[in-house]
């Protein structure tokens, strides 16, 4: 039988992906893919989406 270890009462930690944004050109846990104006897909964060009114190709009509 398998000890007990001091993580077996924590909370799960929910995962979240890092991604570059290609405005600001760093890495973002907040980054989520957009669409720009010339069609190309590429990842923005959210203070970058906020900045240049960005919208998540998921929350797109």
């Amino acid at each position: 039988m398998a000890e007990p270890t001091q993580t077996d009462n924590l909370p799960a930690i929910p995962r979240t992906g890092i991604a570059w944004c290609a405005w600001h050109e760093a890495y973002s846990n907040t980054a989520r893919p957009v669409q720009d104006s010339s069609g190309a897909r590429l990842f923005a964060c959210l203070s970058c989406r906020q900045a240049y009114d960005l919208v998540p190709i998921t929350d797109q009509p």
